[in-house]
């Protein structure tokens, strides 16, 4: 179907299709006491400053600190049970074209710089044994697949014509990929061969997957949340957004789902109660961050 203009030019801005140019940022130090506390921390990437920002998620969040190094177009960030973040870098413009950098908690430079396999990378998920899958916006598209630790893929998934902008993982390992037709696909542990879940969504955007498989999904076209019981087509809830919902990231205890939504030129951080929430909360405003988010950790099944 056809993407109005809005969606299609904020949907090409956050998968690196249009070109950005980026800042530079001063580096500051990071908290490495907090990174590896049981609190929960919320990671906010900035594409055009080539920049993370940490801050913590309580009632009223302040920033801990920042992570400039490695960082060229940060696209999504994922944060593990180890409390690692990982970043996808598409290096539009740059003279790198695309990367993942893992971060150990408390740190500012990279442990870990994947390449092999990586082009144009946006979409971005990790599994509970700390396997790294990657979306290439790149043609033909792919997904890849890397053991925890590895650089070098261990699984592509061919994609073709229709690459995948956002990923996330089930309790079972299977994979689920928003793709830029907007639809949404499930890949079984291990498998290269998808299937369309034919969700009800007008045009599926970011995605996340609790662990009873039930699907949150954002609706590009409708500026919605939607959500999808286990095994089911039709959302049993849709929650319209004041603005235009980029990223979401659901927390680990599965009680919080946080999304970026643009407003205007700026972007912000909001909070829902999950599952029962209807009405999101402001939690982080101003000119920080843009769509990347992460919390710490995130849902890790």
């Amino acid at each position: 179907g056809s993407v109005p203009s809005g969606a299609s030019s904020a949907r090409s801005r956050a998968s690196g299709l249009t070109a950005r140019q980026g800042g530079s940022a001063q580096t500051r130090g990071w908290i490495a006491p907090d990174a590896k506390k049981s609190k929960n921390l919320i990671y906010w990437g900035n594409n055009v400053s080539n920049m993370v920002a940490i801050f913590s998620a309580g009632k009223n969040p302040k920033q801990k600190g920042q992570i400039t190094d490695g960082l060229s177009s940060p696209q999504r960030l994922f944060v593990d049970k180890s409390r690692n973040l990982y970043v996808t870098n598409n290096g539009y413009g740059y003279a790198v074209y695309g990367d993942i950098t893992v971060y150990a908690p408390g740190t500012t430079s990279p442990k870990l710089t994947i390449t092999d396999g990586v082009d144009n990378p946006t979409g971005l998920t990790v599994d509970a044994a700390g396997t790294v899958y990657c979306a290439n916006v790149t043609f033909p598209a792919t997904i890849t697949e890397y053991g925890a630790g590895k650089t070098a893929p261990s699984l592509t998934i061919p994609l073709q014509y229709n690459p995948a902008e956002y990923l996330a993982i089930d309790a079972s390992d299977n994979l689920y990929a928003s793709t830029l037709n907007g639809s949404v696909w499930e890949y079984h542990s291990g498998s290269t061969t998808g299937t369309n879940l034919n969700l009800q969504v007008s045009f599926g955007g970011a995605l996340a997957v609790d662990r009873s498989g039930n699907i949150v999904v954002v609706d590009e076209n409708a500026a919605t949340i939607d959500f999808f019981p286990a095994g089911q087509t039709t959302p049993s809830k849709t929650i319209s957004v004041s603005g235009f919902p980029f990223a979401l990231s659901l927390s680990k205890d599965e009680k919080k789902l946080y999304a970026t939504v643009q407003s205007g030129s700026e972007f912000m951080v909001q909070e829902l109660k999950y599952p029962g929430g209807t009405t999101l909360t402001t939690k982080v405003g101003g000119s920080t961050g843009d769509w990347p988010i992460a919390v710490s950790p995130d849902a890790v099944l």
